[in-house]
């Protein structure tokens, strides 16, 4: 039988150090019970990643698994980023519609949140886009908000069956599995988490009862999601990992306003007009004239703007334009696929300028 890392859930193995599994043979001749990979080992006390690219085949083959099984599937998502984490075809994918939507993140965005309010948006959000699921729950994995209700929810929906915790990179997955373990156990940190992409390599199988499991998934790809672009320094910087305060910009027309160098609004015209954003610290975020616009942005991509890098950009694609109409009296969103989003609220029209692998969706505010 083949031997699986605790941490990533890739096979064991002791002769290429540049492939997933890796550990020194010394190490596994003396750890005869556990078995941390080196990638995982190093995440875990250095926070040092070994970048390793996830195998697809090996992830087909796993998917493969979990539609033959039929079990529950806990897809997890980010709360204030589903366009960007939600497969707008993930009943296809699993060949199933026994999904208990876990949102995660909740607690990031509004201190004062109408939990109500979000929650028949969502619904009507799944609705539109044909996304079928048995229920769903909001957690905070960081804070472990909201676990016991999933424990309660997944254990009534499961039927005796696995469980496998299904989701895009970067949402969260293995903190709540984390979290769920400890409550069963009381051991902490059991799976290997980090904020890098394809942290988990392969389903990771933990007990659950006598007959069934808990299991971790590798991430679902999204190439439309702002991951998959940027590098470990810059998604640790650039991550939320405590509550974002909302920043209000009022524009006048001809004004412009850089989401660092991801996104940039370019007020045409208009009355004065509210761009509250909702990013992370990391973010800067950056005001100018319209007319010097284009000098700013070649000039400080690299200094003011930070993030992405060039090496980044050159990853993105090619700009894209987009124009929005605001109305007087009616708020729209403007969310950027694993960065954040802007609510503005005014009259007048809007250009946005990012780059085109970028899932950038416009909608009726939530708020």
């Amino acid at each position: 039988m083949d031997i699986k890392c605790m941490g990533c859930g890739a096979i064991i193995q002791t002769k290429d150090e540049s492939k997933q599994g890796f550990i020194d043979p010394k190490v596994l001749e003396s750890h005869k019970d556990e078995f941390y990979c080196k990638r995982c080992f190093n995440l875990r006390h250095y926070s040092k990643n070994n970048k390793i690219e996830l195998d697809e085949e090996v992830l087909k083959k796993e998917t493969e698994v979990i539609k033959k099984d039929k079990g529950l599937i806990c897809l997890v998502a980010d709360n204030f980023d589903f366009e960007g984490t939600i497969h707008p075809h993930i009943n296809e994918i699993l060949d199933s519609n026994n999904i208990l939507l876990v949102l995660n993140k909740y607690d990031l965005y509004i201190k004062d949140l109408n939990l109500n309010k979000l929650i028949d948006y969502l619904r009507l959000y799944l609705k539109k886009n044909n996304i079928k699921i048995k229920d769903l729950v909001l957690v905070s994995a960081k804070k472990g908000l909201g676990i016991d209700e999933l424990i309660t929810k997944m254990n009534t929906l499961r039927n005796g069956k696995n469980v496998y915790f299904v989701g895009m990179s970067n949402v969260g997955k293995s903190t709540i599995i984390n979290k769920i373990i400890s409550s069963y156990t009381g051991e902490d940190d059991v799976i290997t988490v980090s904020n890098t992409i394809n942290t988990t390599l392969a389903n990771i199988y933990i007990p659950l009862d006598k007959n069934s499991y808990i299991v971790d998934t590798p991430g679902i790809i999204n190439h439309n999601n702002l991951v998959y672009y940027v590098g470990e320094d810059t998604l640790k910087k650039i991550m939320p990992n405590n509550y974002i305060r909302p920043k209000n910009y009022q524009l006048e027309s001809g004004q412009s306003l850089f989401i660092g160098g991801f996104l940039r609004l370019d007020f045409l015209e208009g009355s004065k007009s509210s761009f509250t954003c909702y990013f992370g610290d990391g973010v800067v975020i950056h005001r100018t004239k319209l007319e010097n616009a284009d000098n700013f942005y070649e000039e400080h991509k690299d200094d003011i703007l930070l993030y992405p890098t060039s090496g980044e950009r050159a990853c993105l694609g090619e700009i894209h334009t987009r124009k929005i109409i605001l109305k007087a009296g009616i708020k729209t969103d403007i969310s950027y696929a694993g960065l954040g989003f802007i609510s503005l609220s005014g009259e007048g029209s809007v250009e946005l300028r990012y780059f085109s692998k970028i899932k950038v969706v416009i909608r009726k505010a939530i708020f």
